[in-house]
């Protein structure tokens, strides 16, 4: 039985390791074995985007630097560890990591010095789970000029 429970494990983790190279996001493979000599069962479960991603311009000030507001609906999976804020300047990016949020926090403000005015901007929020992360869908911003018209 044992030697069943390693080709299951190495066919298991051949599974996964090919997953994550084609860029589905697994997150998790569970064994169980309740009672000696009883079934081997695999439990899988995706890690789950998050979803509604809004963004939006706050706090204009003449000449300031301006501050975009992010919101999001937590995902349904409940691997997720942290959210992960990622901004470009294109909406096929590249994208570059903000900000790290905490699960149960479902926004975020930028104020980063390096926010331009007149400058359109696109949001993601990933779902992190370790090494694993799936982005959300996009969310663009358009700043105001630094005269907050």
């Amino acid at each position: 039985m044992s030697s069943l429970r390693s080709h299951a494990s190495v066919a298991i983790l051949a599974f996964l390791a090919g997953a994550m190279l084609a860029g589905a996001h697994v997150a998790l493979a569970v064994f169980n074995d309740p009672a000696a000599g009883g079934p081997l069962t695999l439990i899988t479960a995706t890690l789950s985007p998050v979803k509604e991603v809004t963004s939006a311009q706050v706090n204009c000030r003449v000449n300031k630097n301006p501050e975009i507001e992010l919101g999001w609906t937590a995902p349904s999976s409940t691997y997720a560890t942290s959210y992960s804020v990622e901004r470009a300047t294109a909406s096929a990016g590249p994208y570059t990591s903000v900000a790290s949020v905490a699960i149960g926090k479902t926004s975020y403000t930028d104020t980063s010095g390096t926010l331009s005015s007149s400058t359109t901007y696109y949001y993601r929020v990933a779902a992190v789970y370790r090494s694993w992360s799936t982005p959300s869908t996009v969310a663009p911003v358009k700043t105001l000029s630094k005269f907050c018209l």
